[in-house]
């Protein structure tokens, strides 16, 4: 691929390049070169043929069908000098405004041609004019490019502006003051002589040194630009350099025409076929750009996408070393806590007992030995609950039924648990599921605290609904992937605060909490490659959700459809 930069290139934004590899660009830059040599000869070759027809088999052509060719002519010059404008006002590179300036002044005289039929002169004086200020301002454009200034922002449309107020100002003072304009035509005519059928005559030499001189700028315009695209490989500097060459073409062999003959009228068709290849050209050149531009778009999407997943993996990565990192250090405390602070809480706790039953106490001392033994218990099973989030503990797993399981938590909660009365149970079991492979002691601790804080959270009762379903594809009639556990409580619900920080250690909104619950929870249900996620609203209530791979080995267990189970915790 050849690779040229933007300040090598005609334009900022239209990219045009011949895109092939290293050793066959000069393969088919020349085959370009023989193509526009060849377009040229036979362009050369049917103007000689038409200077050599009759000039008195042209009377069919009349002034409008003139003036509707020069109209399009105007309006494609417009539309091009438009796209260069807007090149221009990207990059502010000065030729792109002599470029600008050459096709919208081409299109203002030709306009003032095809509509000045009233007067010979000013008819003729448009057309040269025309080919003088395109001429001028394309050989301008191309000289520029070697050491090609940039314009600051706000100097590119005041240059523009400008350009444009003095080419319709000039044409309009032509218009009105035409008079002082030499003859065009070598005819016995006034100015004020009308164009009308059938007018001929040679040329004056004003006219013909105009057109020479127009001749030689497109000419030396077309070298520059075929240097450009020799050096460069950007094939926009080729049309432009083609259609210099047909504009250098066209204006040498006018001053050989006479007005009105085929000569004459065959390179307003050329003129007209420039313009319709300038806007191909430009036209496939921005096909390109966009295509190239939606292809840099995909790839630049994918590459978000990559740097996305990579940092998304990365931060996961990140928060399973801190997590590891913590957990090392926090188990090397555990064992420090176990034997520092258990072994001595176990002696106090003995002590205590043989004090209790001594019979000479008070009532007083019996009772402040008890709540002294009852926070040694609490102290005992916050240490407890420590080492059981800090300790590694490998997974017995074996496969279990979800449902029983909860029931089985259920009536341990139900008899032994700090369960308030007021608190209705709802139990809506799909009699369904799949087992699951998991460590029954740790799933049923996981469940036990999820409930134990659904209860907490309801201080006044309430209603505690606990749901099991499957995920994935059982509800496309596949197997199911996952059971679903759902806790939701009616209590007192989270701010947004805790429910972001309510998986963190040792993070409790309870005066005599130690902030591992939830903390146990995630770390179990994660060892198990299930999930566990929450959402709340404050003073609403909470939903915990467990999911839980299924384990395909296994059928359903058999039953009927789901049903509903109310239970009053008693």
């Amino acid at each position: 691929m050849i690779t040229t930069h933007k300040e090598d290139a005609l334009f900022t934004n239209i990219v045009y390049r011949l895109d092939y590899p290293d050793d066959q660009i000069p393969r088919v830059r020349k085959r370009l070169f023989w193509f526009s040599g060849g377009a040229l000869g036979a362009v050369l070759l049917v103007s000689v043929i038409s200077q050599l027809l009759s000039r008195n088999n042209i009377l069919w052509i009349d002034s409008f069908v003139h003036s509707l060719v020069e109209s399009y002519c105007a309006i494609i010059a417009f539309i091009i000098s438009y796209v260069v404008y807007r090149e221009y006002k990207s990059s502010g590179k000065r030729s792109n405004l002599y470029l600008f300036l050459a096709f919208f002044s081409m299109g203002t005289f030709d306009f003032f041609h095809a509509y000045s039929n009233h007067c010979v002169t000013l008819f003729v004086w448009f057309h040269s004019l025309s080919a003088f200020s395109g001429g001028t301002f394309f050989l301008w454009s191309a000289v520029s490019m070697r050491n090609d200034a940039k314009d600051p922002p706000w100097q590119r449309r005041l240059f523009a502006v400008f350009g444009m107020a003095a080419t319709v100002a000039s044409a309009v003072i032509l218009s009105e003051y035409f008079s002082f304009l030499p003859n065009a035509v070598v005819l016995d005519i006034s100015h004020h002589t009308p164009v009308t059928l059938p007018i001929r005559g040679e040329f004056t030499g004003y006219l013909l040194g105009v057109n020479l001189f127009s001749a030689l700028a497109f000419l030396a315009a077309a070298l520059y630009y075929l240097k450009y695209f020799n050096s460069g490989s950007d094939v926009l500097y080729h049309i432009f350099s083609f259609s210099a060459f047909l504009f250098f073409e066209s204006e040498g062999l006018f001053v050989f025409s006479r007005l009105w003959d085929p000569a004459w009228w065959y390179w307003h068709i050329i003129k007209l076929l420039i313009y319709l290849g300038l806007v191909i050209g430009l036209v496939h050149g921005l096909a390109r750009t966009f295509s190239e531009l939606r292809e840099s778009r995909r790839k630049l999407t994918r590459t978000v996408e990559e740097l996305r997943h990579a940092y998304d993996n990365l931060r996961g990565t990140q928060e399973e070393l801190l997590e590891a990192e913590k957990l090392a250090s926090i188990g090397k405390m555990a064992a420090l806590i176990s034997h520092e602070i258990r072994n001595p809480l176990g002696a106090i706790s003995n002590s205590i007992g043989i004090f209790k039953r001594h019979t000479r106490l008070a009532g007083e001392d019996k009772e402040l030995l008890s709540i002294v033994e009852n926070e040694i218990s609490r102290l005992n099973g916050i240490i407890t609950d420590f080492l059981n989030y800090a300790k590694p503990s490998p997974m017995n797993k074996s496969l279990v039924d979800i449902n029983q399981l909860l029931e089985e938590t259920l009536l341990f909660f139900r008899e032994d648990g700090p369960g308030s009365p007021a608190v209705r149970v709802s139990k809506q079991f799909d009699p369904n599921l799949p087992l699951v492979a998991v460590d029954r002691n740790a799933f049923k601790q996981c469940l036990w605290n999820v409930l134990i804080n659904a209860v907490q959270a309801m201080p006044s009762g309430g209603a505690l609904t606990i749901t099991t379903g499957c995920s994935g594809g059982a509800g496309n009639g596949g197997p199911c992937e996952e059971v679903t556990v759902l806790i939701a409580d009616s209590g007192c619900g989270m701010s947004g605060d805790t429910l972001s920080r309510a998986f963190h250690p040792f993070y409790s909104t309870k005066a005599k909490g130690t902030g591992l619950g939830l903390a146990t929870v995630k770390k179990i249900i994660g060892q198990h490659g299930g999930a566990v996620s929450l959402s709340s609203t404050a003073g609403k209530g909470t939903q915990v959700a467990i999911t839980i791979p299924a384990d395909h080995r296994t059928n359903p267990v058999d039953g009927g459809d789901q049903h509903v189970v109310h239970t009053d915790s008693r």
